[in-house]
């Protein structure tokens, strides 16, 4: 055997090798790329199940989704309905976000309707005006709904009076003043339910009190209408912010792992694609070689010229084969483009959403806890105080003469004073520590797992810091002071309890003048 026909016979015999290597790498591309199609389905099915049932045409298009997974192996042809998913969620967002300034209006104008009711007691005007003090400043939609929360319990107060006493209608003007505020809360609760958009059983009560309200209700009728509104309005914005909530949550959660396993198949496909095209190369030019070398005309050489002929198909085919990889590999990049997309947006939803629920316990002015966030943390505190009996104390500080302030200087002046004298306070006391804001002009301490004698030098000196901040308002300055209450859990104590003995001894010792400090232990 020459050597020329030696050298042949081994060249095919490396090509056998790698042909039969080829076979093993497209046997685990068309795997992968398999795998990697059941991924994107298990992610589009658990998409659709986490959002069902929060809005519906978000559920019209998951399910139109999930119907066309069944039935579509080509993931990437599903590519436009992830941004016609993304804008509707972008719409929801919009249509939660106008909801919440149309409530936070209701809430503003059904406040002043109330205050020009006369005769309702000084306690449910003082409650009255706070709302509306807050309403002037720049709201959250936690901080609207708790508002509209609040309002409703006021309304709910003064129905119960206006329906008992009747030393509220003692003559015909009022009675006429009445009905002519109730008539535009009619006409107002009517625009409200129009500009709302709730679907299934609240959208549904919604149009039932609407088409009642066109009815000319009695007098009374109106403000219970009102509560049910407030009561659905409420109960439907806490929904939907629930549901937006785990539905975000769940749709981070999947985003999340289906990114990353679809980055490590990108990565492994294009590795399997840069490996086939050196084989193609390498596998070409060994034909072209042995084409080269075939210079006789024997039966032996024309076989290996059959051989090389197969081989030569065989080249084309992977070829054929390497451009439809390298379009599979473009449309996965693209629905690797397209799911980034979505979860930054959810990135972004959830980021607004974190930051509400942190606002939701935060009193907008002082920023301080408001008075939800200092039940909650006085409910833990006190749990724990049961468990280990450790030392847990309260302290209520109340400005001295706030109200003067507010009288003279204006409310603006009053806010300052507030937001300087929250952040004094909050310098003062130790991580462990809680301060929130109770009431306008009131805030209490937490302090927990602290001696009594540390506790008393930390009020004394947040008192004497106080008293010593240069206040300037209208190019005068004022010395505002803190008068400072505190009492200690024993025994039988609940937190209802202790607030309550805190209130009675703030009370008792503000009648003394400014500036007290009633300690108890």
């Amino acid at each position: 055997m020459s050597s020329s026909e030696s050298e042949t016979l081994e060249h095919i015999h490396l090509l056998k090798v790698q042909l039969e290597q080829l076979r093993v790498s497209q046997r685990d591309s068309s795997l992968k790329a398999r795998r990697e199609q059941q991924i994107l389905k298990r992610f589009l099915a658990c998409l659709s199940q986490a959002h069902i049932g929060s809005h519906s045409r978000i559920d019209d298009k998951l399910i139109e989704l999930r119907r066309e997974l069944e039935h579509k192996k080509d993931i990437s042809s599903l590519v436009p309905n992830f941004a016609i998913l993304e804008r509707l969620l972008g719409q929801k967002a919009a249509t939660m976000e106008k909801q919440q300034i149309s409530l936070e209006e209701q809430t503003r104008r059904s406040g002043e309707t109330l205050q020009r009711v006369t005769g309702l007691p000084a306690q449910i005007k003082r409650d009255l005006r706070n709302i509306l003090a807050y309403e002037s400043q720049a709201q959250t939609g936690f901080k609207v709904t708790d508002n509209a929360t609040k309002l409703l319990s006021i309304y709910d107060r003064a129905v119960k009076i206006i329906t008992s006493n009747t030393g509220l209608n003692r003559n015909d003007h009022e009675v006429q003043s009445g009905s002519d505020i109730l008539l535009s809360l009619n006409d107002e609760l009517q625009n409200l339910i129009t500009e709302l958009d709730f679907d299934g059983e609240a959208g549904e009560q919604l149009f039932d009190i609407r088409s009642k309200l066109l009815q000319q209700q009695p007098e009374n009728h109106i403000l219970e209408l009102t509560l049910q509104v407030l009561r659905l309005v409420i109960d439907a914005t806490n929904y939907e912010r629930n549901t937006s909530e785990q539905f975000l949550e769940q749709v981070n959660t999947s985003l999340s792992s289906s990114l990353k396993s679809n980055h490590q198949n990108l990565d492994q496909n294009q590795v399997y694609f840069e490996q086939r095209q050196i084989t193609n190369q390498e596998l070409k030019a060994l034909v072209h070689t042995g084409k080269q070398s075939l210079l006789i005309d024997t039966p032996d050489i024309k076989r290996a010229q059959q051989v090389f002929t197969q081989l030569s198909s065989l080249a084309e085919r992977l070829q054929h084969a390497e451009v439809r990889e390298q379009a599979l590999l473009e449309r996965m990049t693209h629905s690797q483009n397209q799911l980034e997309a979505l979860y930054e947006v959810t990135q972004d939803y959830r980021r607004r959403l974190e930051d509400q629920s942190k606002r939701l316990l935060q009193d907008p002015l002082t920023k301080a806890y408001n008075r939800t966030a200092l039940f909650d943390k006085l409910e833990l505190e006190y749990r724990r105080w049961l468990k280990s009996q450790h030392p847990l104390r309260v302290v209520l500080f109340d400005i001295d003469k706030f109200k003067a302030i507010n009288q003279q200087f204006g409310y603006s002046a009053g806010d300052k004073a507030l937001k300087i004298i929250a952040k004094t306070i909050a310098s003062a006391i130790s991580d462990t520590d809680t301060v929130a804001r109770f009431s306008g002009e009131e805030f209490i301490l937490i302090l927990p797992e602290q001696s009594e004698q540390t506790s008393l030098s930390m009020v004394q000196q947040i008192q004497n810091k106080v008293s010593e901040l240069p206040f300037k308002f209208r190019d005068q300055l004022i010395r505002i002071t803190l008068s400072a209450a505190s009492t200690a859990f024993s025994q039988n104590d609940t937190p209802d309890v202790v607030l309550d003995r805190l209130h009675e001894i703030m009370q008792h010792s503000q009648k003394l003048g400014s500036r007290q400090l009633a300690w108890k232990s």
